[in-house]
Order: structure tokens, then C-alpha cells, then sequence
């Protein structure tokens, strides 16, 4: 490019550049900027969009946390879900954690009503929402799992004492492991006072917010504190996400029954009538494990991250 060429070229970046400001920052209108600056308002746009092709001019959408509504009634729709909330989530997996969490304790504080009996898991991400809730009216919170091991502050005992703390209602634990050797263990432990205390408020869940874990990438507790063989043996049988320790396949079918009569949980049976579960859960890698509980009837409602809704959506479509 000749010198006369490289000025004019300068010249036309910089007229490009003072052509936004006045448009961006001084929100002028294209006819005003084009009297001032000696052309035509239809050369003004033409500046303005080179100036977003060239770089001149970038624009950043401050959307972190916020709802995609389109995207919500997308995902409701092509899952069958009687309510959905996706949100635009930045960041690394703490970050998606704590922007569903915030989303799911607003779902919360916006629409249970007092004396409902709320039932919850454990995890990660419930933990960020049940430390994220500002208000909620008087309900029993009751603990729907035993415990797994792991981080103490994302077990269901710490989440429904924290939440009841929160609200100032009652709360039923349940103070078992999750998973137990045999069945007619599992029924002992049911059968103590406290624990059956819990366990008989099951049939009277209204509504029930649980987090849910994928096996195909593996991102769940739950496969931390079974033994690797029987980890292996779930794989082989199609298992792809656990919900309330509950474990699924992809079709939506339980992976093992007779395994779940070692759990000393809520039953498939009593999940699936409660009338509102909520699932929360962020991360692409929970695209599978999205579509599994669905398929399985395990949840109504749903509050996820754009790249998690986007995935499963991009999976049915497959």
C-alpha cells in the first residue's frame, strides 16, 4: 500500500472511530452525527457496522446469572418440563455453581408457600442455593437421602439444617448413610425413630429441589463411595446419572431395583409423585444426566446454565 493510500486509509479509521463514540457513547442520533461530521446518516451506519466487523467497536452483554428466557421455554418444551429456568452462566464450575444456585433459591423464595413440605438432597450446587436464600416462608424441610461422604458442607444433613435455619420452620435429617452392605440393613435403619420420622413425611412432599450427577463424564459423589466393583458393574448395565441416589440409564429406566432396596432414601415410587421436583445442575457434562432423569419421570422443573441446555438440546436434536 502506497503512502497516500495508508493516510487515507488512517484517516477513514479514524472518522470510523469518532463516528462511534458520538453514536455509543454520546448517543447521538445517525442525522445529528452526519451534519457534524459532513456526511450522509446512511454513511454513519455503514461506519457503524464496519466498526463492530473491524474491531473499532466491541460490545459486552453483562447477562451473568440472568435468564434466557427463550432458551427457558425452549428446553421446557422439548424436555416436557412443567417449568424451566436457564440462566447465562461465566466462569469456571464454582462460578456456574453459585449463578444456578442463585437462580434456583430466587425459583424458591418466589413460589413455595408456607406450610409446604420442601424435601432436599445434597450437593455442590444446592449448597450454593440454600446459602443464597434470602427469604422463604415458615415449611418443613425434610432430609430426602442418607449422607455420602466427602465435603461435609454439601451433605443433605448440613443443606436442610442450614435452610430450616433460614426459614425458621422444622426440619426432619436423616442421620444414615445413603448406601448400606444390604437390604435388610437399609430396613432397620428405616425403621429407627428418627429416621422414620423422616421417611414418613415422604408422601407429603410438595415440592422437592434436588442436584443430580452424571457417570458418562463422571461427576458425581456417588461414585466415590460405592466399590470400584460395583461402579463397573452399574457402567456395563447403562447406568448415566444419579438422582437422590437413585441411578438411571438413559432411556430412563432404574439401572439396578434391587439395588435401591439398600438405600435409605426416597423410592422411585415416592419421587415420582411428588407434583414438583426441581433439578438443578450446571455444565455441559451434565447433558446426558439432563435427559436420563427426564426420560425417568425423576424431575418437573429444572434450573440450569445456557451450555448445560444448550447440550441437552443439542443431544435430542442429534
Amino acid at each position: 500500500m502506497s503512502k497516500d493510500a495508508q493516510e487515507i486509509a488512517a484517516s477513514d479509521r479514524i472518522l470510523m472511530a469518532q463516528v462511534a463514540r458520538l453514536s455509543y457513547l454520546e448517543d447521538r442520533p445517525h442525522t445529528e452525527i452526519g451534519r457534524e461530521l459532513g456526511i450522509s446518516r446512511f454513511k454513519v451506519a455503514r461506519y457503524l457496522a464496519r466498526a463492530r466487523e473491524e474491531g473499532v467497536v466491541t460490545i459486552t452483554i453483562k447477562d451473568v446469572g440472568l435468564p434466557d428466557p427463550g432458551l427457558s421455554t425452549r428446553l421446557a418444551d422439548a424436555l416436557g418440563l412443567k417449568e424451566c429456568v436457564v440462566i447465562r452462566s461465566h466462569g469456571d464450575q464454582d462460578d456456574v455453581r453459585q449463578q444456578v444456585g442463585a437462580a434456583a433459591a430466587e425459583l424458591l423464595s418466589s413460589t413455595v408457600r408456607e406450610g409446604e413440605v420442601l424435601g432436599m438432597t445434597w450437593g455442590r450446587t444446592l449448597t450454593s442455593t440454600t446459602s443464597q436464600l434470602t427469604r422463604l416462608p415458615r415449611v418443613t424441610v425434610v432430609q430426602l437421602t442418607g449422607f455420602v461422604s466427602g465435603d461435609l458442607g454439601a451433605s443433605p444433613i448440613e443443606i436442610v439444617r442450614h435452610t430450616a435455619q433460614r426459614v425458621g420452620g422444622s426440619v426432619r435429617p436423616i442421620f444414615s448413610p445413603l448406601f448400606v452392605q444390604d437390604a435388610d440393613t437399609a430396613e432397620n435403619l428405616k425403621q429407627h425413630p428418627d429416621i422414620a420420622m423422616a421417611m414418613n413425611l415422604f408422601p407429603a412432599v410438595t415440592t422437592a429441589i434436588l442436584s443430580f450427577g452424571s457417570w458418562d463424564p463422571p461427576i458425581t459423589q456417588v461414585r466415590e463411595v460405592l466399590p470400584p466393583e460395583e461402579v463397573e458393574r452399574f457402567v456395563r448395565m447403562g447406568c448415566v446419572a444419579d438422582i437422590a441416589g437413585i441411578l438411571v440409564r438413559a432411556d430412563g429406566e432404574l439401572v439396578d431395583p434391587e439395588f435401591q432396596r439398600r438405600c435409605v432414601s426416597i423410592s422411585y415410587d415416592q419421587l415420582t409423585a411428588v407434583p414438583r421436583v426441581i433439578g438443578v445442575a450446571g455444565g455441559p457434562e451434565k447433558a446426558d444426566a439432563l435427559r436420563a432423569v427426564v426420560r425417568a419421570g425423576l424431575i418437573t422443573s429444572a434450573v440450569v446454565d445456557h451450555e448445560l441446555a444448550e447440550a441437552a438440546l443439542a443431544g435430542l436434536d442429534g
